[in-house]
């Protein structure tokens, strides 16, 4: 195939299917990359379905490459495309091409396998790692005197929060437009995200230790969401709140009053439960967020997802060529 007939494969991609959001420079880099240099590699790792695409169909030049995604929101590719079909037919063309794909939630991996988009055993579940050394407790206990609640994806429900939040302070930082209306005063609202450092990592981690518990409200959805937000609060020592829904992680990592407190999603009397309970009781939130702290050490540490991911890719055929 040509670099022209893959450069024009590429944008029918990506104007038929519409995939992705703000990504049409990955098709174009992957299609520069070198392929000597990427001849000396095992394996060729991505987050971008669209370099995969690219490298899949240039996958004779690259021999024995191994490619691997780790692939986060598959159901949303599908259900917002204009074309549903025709998107999920390229996610099983790619699909079939790669050694691997590495997936964050249990839900994740059951929608992949449920619509058998490629077969159990190149399908692996990592569970998703935070920084443990640098997300951590303060020294002494504190109980807080707000309640905390971040995140920008769009799986964010902060409308169910904000009917059921009532008049207790809550610290809101989000990219995300708000539900219209005017906020109540227990509420503060500033904006930012990640790439624009609005907050550092140090505020933000100030901002955890200094709460009095944490809520992530989520959408219902198989892709895992909030995970960042989530692990951090916990490795904080803090205790949190997390809507429940079909992309959870782990159902069995993720234990409702034992290391979380879980509640189903876009149930506003429920969190409004979940929430009086927590301010009311300090020693429950203690003691969750004393285990949840356990749980990331244990479970959820960036370092134990960098073991996890290495793994598979040992477990590789070699390619020839590599240096």
């Amino acid at each position: 195939m040509t670099r022209a007939s893959t450069s024009r494969a590429g944008i029918w991609l990506q104007q038929a299917t519409h995939w992705f959001t703000n990504l049409s420079p990955d098709f174009g880099n992957a299609a520069k990359l070198n392929s000597s240099l990427l001849k000396r590699y095992d394996a060729i790792v991505s987050m971008s379905e669209p370099v995969l695409f690219m490298l899949a169909l240039r996958k004779r030049r690259l021999q024995d490459a191994n490619l691997v995604l780790i692939l986060i929101g598959a159901d949303k590719r599908v259900e917002r495309s204009l074309f549903p079909f025709v998107t999920k037919g390229m996610l099983h063309w790619l699909f079939k091409r790669l050694a691997a794909i590495v997936v964050i939630g249990e839900g994740e991996r059951d929608y992949l396998l449920g619509r058998e988009l490629i077969p159990a055993e190149r399908v692996h579940l990592v569970q998703f790692g935070v920084d443990a050394s640098f997300w951590t407790p303060v020294s002494r206990t504190t109980t807080g005197d707000y309640i905390l609640s971040m995140g920008n994806d769009d799986g964010r429900d902060y409308e169910t929060l904000l009917q059921a939040i009532g008049p207790r302070p809550l610290r809101l930082h989000t990219a995300r437009k708000l539900p219209p209306g005017t906020l109540p005063p227990n509420v503060i609202y500033t904006t930012g995200d990640w790439k624009g450092q609005a907050l550092s990592d140090s505020a933000v981690r100030d901002l955890y230790r200094g709460s009095h518990f944490v809520v992530t409200p989520l959408k219902e959805s198989a892709q895992p969401q909030g995970q960042s937000v989530t692990l951090q609060a916990m490795a904080c020592g803090k205790a949190v709140i997390l809507s429940e829904t079909r992309g959870l992680w782990s159902r069995t990592l993720m234990r409702h009053m034992e290391n979380c407190y879980l509640v189903p999603a876009g149930d506003v009397p429920a969190l409004r439960k979940a929430i009086d309970l927590m301010a009311a009781d300090p020693a429950l939130c203690a003691r969750l967020g004393k285990s949840a702290r356990a749980s990331v050490e244990e479970h959820f540490s960036s370092n134990l997802m960098a073991e996890r991911i290495g793994a598979i890719l040992l477990n590789m055929p070699r390619n020839s060529q590599s240096p």
